[in-house]
């Protein structure tokens, strides 16, 4: 008696969350196709039921990142975030300090894997849905006001991006953090998003990084000529 149609989903929904967990922490050279179904539960042999290769899972693994913050549907569509508070709380939710200390769950754009990248194209692609998809939810939030507002969403979706892979690359943590919350101060400074008292949690423990950031939206403001 063949299996539901659920099932093959939930199936493959597991062997996919186990590939994010691993290539997340190991990369996608060190992870091998055996790890991945065993952290799933399943055996080898099952694999090509669901996918053609390790490219092909690492390409949904990519993407599976939307569906969970609820930002791709599962045909593939764009959803509109309409409230312009979510996008404040992306940025908020993407530079914190949660965010910075799940390696296993985190987004796979901060440990982008050059290599792969230029060798599948598949991959490829699924990174640049990814990042396509985080600008255009900043731009609704910006009401797609023209280029300017598109660029700036590019600007925020870079400062997110590029911020919390610095913070991962430091050796010292005090200068993670630092660098992991300016980037949050000076992305939330190009919106219309009021920065809150969570914002500034960490930065009231540390006068250095309450230095560096308080100058962060004086300084965006006179850069908005260069930005737009």
């Amino acid at each position: 008696m063949p299996y539901p149609a659920e099932h093959h989903h939930l199936t493959k929904h597991k062997i996919i969350r186990s590939a994010r967990r691993r290539f997340n922490r190991h990369g996608f050279d060190a992870v091998s196709i055996d790890d991945v179904m065993a952290g799933a539960g399943f055996t080898r042999g099952s694999f090509y039921t669901y996918f053609e290769s390790k490219g092909d899972l690492y390409a949904e693994a990519v993407t599976d990142v939307l569906t969970e913050k609820q930002l791709l549907s599962s045909d593939g569509v764009s959803v509109d975030s309409r409230a312009v508070n979510n996008a404040a709380q992306f940025i908020r939710d993407y530079l914190s300090l949660e965010h910075f200390q799940d390696i296993d769950g985190s987004c796979p754009l901060i440990a982008f894997p050059t290599e792969v990248l230029r060798k599948e194209p598949r991959v490829r692609q699924a990174f640049e849905t990814v990042l396509r998809v985080m600008i255009d939810v900043f731009e609704q939030a910006l009401q797609r006001n023209g280029q300017a507002a598109r660029n700036r969403a590019r600007a925020i979706a870079a400062l997110c991006v590029g911020g919390m892979v610095l913070a991962r690359s430091m050796e010292d943590r005090t200068l993670a953090d630092e660098l992991r919350e300016a980037a949050m101060d000076v992305a939330l400074s190009l919106g219309p998003w009021p920065r809150t008292t969570s914002d500034k949690r960490d930065r009231s423990r540390n006068p250095e990084v309450r230095s560096l950031t308080s100058t962060a939206g004086d300084d965006a403001r006179s850069a908005d000529e260069v930005i737009e």
